[in-house]
């Protein structure tokens, strides 16, 4: 097993020795491309790229990791990515002595407040608690949406019956009649195609298909009763062999939208397990997070949950633009969107915060460095571009903290000068460091970040508009 951060390299000879037999590297690669052309099933990372950007592999001696956490199953050894915000300090670069479990802990608890992945973790958390694994976690998240699917309703489709008798219904082929039946002397008989209502249909021969393969993967005795359970139920089923690409045949309407995800899932473990050639979906599997947007949705479901009922609380907001398209005179429409992370109002008083994933100078260093913390122009201009257009009051830029680190008592406002001469307002931008990962102490982190958070939105004029 390795232990790595986001952004290292990891050179040949710390590599398992199976992974450096000669084409095992670009194998991993073109199990990641898989990886990557499925990752839609959780989120969107609105990267338009063709090429998997889990790993670098376009090094010398080894390959790079990105900006993706999680876990790496390939040829029966392990690869864990960790956040940078795991590191004692910035300099740290030894991972070894951390424990994958703290990783799923705190993976848990942010998408338990994110919105933008694809995983009902508010429900099932309880059931979550001793996951030790990620193939673990991702078979619970699984067999809890097919459990609560079929004890809502039972999945049946229409599906084309072809048949061949003498008292045909549905459509007839007289092509086949006049090619086959009638030159072989079978006059009476007819080919027909009709359309039943069936449970035994592919959708739920995937998801039988799928729960006897984690059957025999999970190490959870709950997980393995919840199996048990749906296969009685999918008892009149037939067992089929299913593969990838029978995933893509199913096509479900409006109505049917909560197997939609069960279905992309049923795709992602049966393409690992095909992925993994000879060997079992538990011997190779892929399970990574993008960063930046664990952080973004866990600051944005964090507030909602903690002030939604005391200020007007928007995230992502999409209504205003940076400029009016003219072309020839006659004004098209409007260009360039503007996304600000989180807009409060608060009376009459506008906020924006913005959440960044990056690392940046401890606040008490202000005047001993350049000024600029690390903050980097195209981050100040952005939040000017928020402030003219918003017309905000205050701003904020959140950045993570290191865990089990406490955020610098000193600090740091850039007033964004809006006009000039007599003209100019100033908008103050302060720049917070907020707890991420949760540490030793859950609820004590839980705090801190509630009262750091609270000084933003708490109803207070005086504060607000200074």
């Amino acid at each position: 097993m390795i232990n790595t951060f986001e952004f290292q390299k990891v050179k040949t000879s710390k590599l398992p020795s199976v992974w450096c037999e000669d084409g095992a590297l670009e194998e991993l690669e073109k199990f990641l491309q898989s990886n990557w052309e499925q990752r839609g099933i959780f989120y969107s990372d609105k990267k338009v790229s063709s090429r998997q950007q889990f790993i670098d592999f376009d090094r010398r001696d080894g390959f790079k990791t990105q900006n993706y956490i999680g876990t790496i199953t390939f040829r029966g050894e392990q690869l864990n990515i960790f956040p940078k915000i795991y590191k004692e300090d910035e300099a740290d670069y030894n991972a070894s002595e951390l424990v994958i479990q703290d990783l799923i802990y705190d993976l848990i608890m942010w998408l338990g407040y994110c919105d933008k992945f694809h995983f009902p973790f508010v429900t099932m958390k309880g059931e979550m608690d001793n996951t030790e694994t990620f193939l673990e976690l991702l078979i619970t998240v699984y067999v809890h949406y097919v459990k609560a699917a079929v004890n809502r309703q039972l999945f049946f489709r229409y599906e084309e019956v072809e048949e061949i008798g003498s008292m045909p219904k549905g459509k007839i082929s007289f092509n086949d009649y006049a090619i086959r039946r009638y030159p072989a002397g079978q006059w009476n008989k007819l080919q027909y195609t009709y359309s039943n209502f069936v449970f035994d249909n592919l959708l739920n021969r995937i998801i039988k298909c799928t729960c006897r393969m984690l059957d025999g993967i999970t190490t959870q005795i709950n997980n393995r009763r919840i199996i048990h359970n749906i296969l009685m139920k999918l008892g009149d089923v037939a067992d089929v062999n299913c593969m990838p690409y029978d995933c893509d045949a199913v096509h479900l309407n409006a109505l049917q939208a909560n197997y939609s995800i069960i279905l992309s899932m049923s795709k992602m473990f049966l393409l690992n397990k095909v992925s993994s050639q000879s060997m079992g979906v538990s011997e190779t599997f892929c399970f990574l997070f993008p960063a930046e947007l664990l952080f973004e949705g866990f600051i944005s479901g964090f507030m909602r949950k903690a002030f939604s009922d005391r200020v007007k609380l928007s995230t992502q907001t999409r209504d205003l633009f940076l400029t009016e398209l003219v072309v020839d005179g006659e004004v098209v429409g409007n260009r360039f969107q503007l996304k600000e992370d989180i807009v409060i109002q608060a009376d009459d008083v506008i906020i924006v915060l913005d959440t960044k994933y990056k690392e940046i100078d401890r606040l008490d260093k202000i005047k001993e460095d350049s000024g600029r913390l690390g903050i980097t122009d195209a981050d100040m201009k952005q939040m000017a571009v928020y402030a003219n257009r918003r017309g905000a009051k205050r701003m904020y830029l959140l950045y993570p903290l290191y865990r089990n680190t406490m955020p610098d008592k000193t600090e740091v406002v850039f007033n964004i000068i809006d006009g000039r001469g007599d003209a100019a307002v100033k908008i103050p931008l302060q720049i917070l460091q907020v707890p991420f990962a949760f540490g030793d102490d859950v609820e004590k982190t839980k705090k801190l970040l509630y009262d750091i958070l609270g000084k933003i939105v708490r109803h207070n004029k005086d504060y607000l508009s200074q």
